[in-house]
């Protein structure tokens, strides 16, 4: 087998873009689990190589979020080193940022408070303008489009009707509208889009890094605080401490931006979407839970 950048670039591409980065070939680790991206990884240094033709689209979205967030003194994002278009090296642009330092936790739960008080920092950013940005492609579900239906000032009221009338739950709809309305008065913001455990890096207990960007668009404050994006491993470990890691999260969020510190909108909104999938699809139990937990804390 020969070294890994050459799963990326063939041996003459290699050497060509050795010369143009100023990279030791020997030192670069392959790093293969992105959807949209090939990832080489030097000792200081990310080199980010769009899979393919549809992968550019992300890739460029993750660079003009880096770039935005240039704008802000937060330590745990990586910053933008370079951006390379060579067609000798590779068909597609490909860009150099930062390596944090760290490891992807293995117990996420102690970093909710200081997660939030990151988010709030990209979130106080103005909204940059991202070209034709849009969510991911698993967003496009009946529950995740009740969702944002939820989550918009025009629609929320109809959202909660909607939930109530189709959980059986009639006499929850005054305080469920009243929850939704609140949450649909958040401005939009810049978001991260795919926070989970393996976006997170961590020394011990400190966040050192919150990386991959490519989902990054302008939406509603809560999609990053979504736990749906974060796996089985968290929801069979943690599920029945959503109510405690939101208001955690949420509070120092909160508090760094001087918003009500309140979770309950933000439980609703994700408690009901998740009820709403489990009318469709019950899945395991073990893992997403069951209509009744869901419900109950609201």
């Amino acid at each position: 087998m020969g070294p890994p950048v050459n799963a990326v670039l063939v041996p003459p591409q290699a050497e060509r873009f050795a010369s143009l980065v100023g990279v030791d070939l020997g030192r670069l680790v392959l790093n293969v689990t992105g959807w949209n991206k090939l990832v080489l990884l030097d000792s200081d240094r990310v080199f980010l190589f769009p899979r393919s033709a549809a992968g550019v689209e992300w890739f460029e979205r993750e660079l003009a979020a880096y770039r935005a967030l240039a704008e802000t003194q937060l330590r745990v994002v990586p910053r933008l080193l370079g951006r390379w278009e060579d067609p000798e090296i590779y068909p597609f642009p490909f860009a150099a940022v930062t390596r944090l330092r760290g490891q992807v936790p293995a117990e996420s739960g102690a970093l909710f408070e200081q997660l939030g008080r990151a988010i709030a920092g990209w979130h106080e950013l103005r909204p940059p303008l991202f070209a034709r940005a849009r969510p991911p492609r698993h967003h496009d579900t009946a529950h995740q489009r009740w969702l944002r239906r939820a989550l918009d000032p025009a629609t929320s009221a109809r959202a909660a009707a909607e939930a109530a009338s189709r959980l059986g739950r009639p006499a929850r709809a005054p305080a469920w509208t009243d929850l939704l309305a609140s949450a649909a008065r958040l401005t939009p913001v810049m978001v991260h889009g795919d926070i989970h455990e393996d976006q997170l890096l961590a020394v011990g207990e400190r966040l050192t890094g919150i990386i991959d960007w490519e989902t990054a668009r302008v939406d509603h404050p809560f999609w990053d605080f979504d736990l749906g994006e974060w796996g089985t491993g968290l929801w069979r470990r943690r599920r029945r401490d959503f109510s405690a890691l939101w208001a955690r999260g949420w509070r120092a969020y909160a508090q760094a931006r001087g918003l009500d510190t309140s979770s309950r909108p933000l439980e609703t909104a994700f408690r009901l979407r998740q009820a709403l999938s489990l009318l469709a699809d019950p899945g395991d139990p073990a893992v997403v839970g069951t209509l009744e937990e869901h419900l109950a804390p609201l």
